[in-house]
């Protein structure tokens, strides 16, 4: 049978210790954060950061305000739209591309990375731009839900 293992102690005068208290172990020493990488906050476990170009505004934040009243992140609305989309797509149904609005701004989102890699390669095979994906991903998500979202 082993000893149990006891936290390394900081040298403490006995008379400084209230009777049967264990002394505190000394902090460790926490590194510096690595700031000088290229993609700093471009990843997250799961999940990366990627943007969107000629997002309408109002439709955004429309989507937004959706995902709030169901108690939920706009990225998870995002990342259902895209999802259905995809699914949709595999399935066969007919799937119709716009070409993106010119005023619209760039919005970037944390998605999740499995969603990211399938949307790249549906785009491609699609012969379309990401945002020209998403905003389709969008729009049917809002019809199939019947939302009012202008995208």
């Amino acid at each position: 049978m082993t000893e149990p293992t006891v936290p390394p102690t900081e040298a403490v005068d006995p008379s400084d210790i209230a009777a049967g208290l264990p002394v505190p172990a000394v902090p460790a020493s926490v590194s510096e954060m690595d700031t000088s990488g290229a993609d700093m906050g471009q990843h997250r476990e799961g999940f990366t950061s990627v943007s969107f170009t000629s997002v309408p505004e109002r439709g955004y934040d429309q989507l937004k305000d959706i995902a709030r009243r169901r108690k939920a992140f706009p990225r998870d609305l995002f990342n259902e739209a895209l999802r259905q989309f995809l699914a949709d797509r595999e399935a066969g149904e007919p799937i119709t591309y716009l070409a993106s609005r010119k005023g619209g701004i760039r919005r970037a989102m944390w998605l999740e990375d499995d969603l990211i890699e399938a949307m790249k390669a549906a785009a491609e095979q699609d012969n379309v731009t990401q945002t020209e994906f998403f905003l389709a991903a969008l729009r049917r998500f809002a019809e199939k839900e019947g939302l009012d979202v202008e995208i």
